[in-house]
């Protein structure tokens, strides 16, 4: 008698093993992102009076093609880190159209392929994103 004993594993790490769960439920008033245009994202640390993000380090709100997507701001190769991702355009830290990266490892993270690293970055992760949903005026970010 054989028997034969198969196991297959996955290296794939889900996101959410990696940052881990932070309750996040809010609304913006879509006329607060009417500067927001399409490839182009903001940052928020709070809204409506309470912090955002794991670690409270933020979320990211990005527009392309006429929908909103919402990242973590955390960044997935150093999780406990006490700084958080910041888009990356010098002049104005709260609008930018591509990219953020973190000031720790220096991975850059880009929106226009779903906030995963550039091949250059540390961090193999992409940023952790939240559900988003328009609704009338308000565009709800939640988890």
């Amino acid at each position: 008698m054989c028997i034969s004993i198969c196991s297959c594993s996955s290296n794939a790490v889900d996101i959410n093993e990696v940052v881990p769960y932070r309750k996040i439920n809010t609304e913006f008033e879509l006329t607060y992102l009417n500067d927001l245009t399409n490839n182009s994202a903001k940052y928020f640390d709070y809204n409506n009076g309470k912090s955002l993000g794991y670690r409270n380090h933020g979320i990211f709100i990005y527009k392309a093609n006429d929908q909103y997507y919402a990242y973590d701001a955390t960044c997935p190769h150093d999780v406990e880190a006490d700084e958080h991702v910041e888009l990356n355009d010098p002049e104005d830290k709260t609008q930018w159209s591509g990219a953020c990266k973190c000031p720790v490892c220096n991975s850059e993270f880009l929106f226009t392929n779903g906030a995963y690293p550039t091949n250059e970055s540390v961090a193999k992760y992409p940023l952790k994103s939240y559900r988003t949903s328009v609704s009338g005026n308000i565009l709800r970010v939640y988890n």
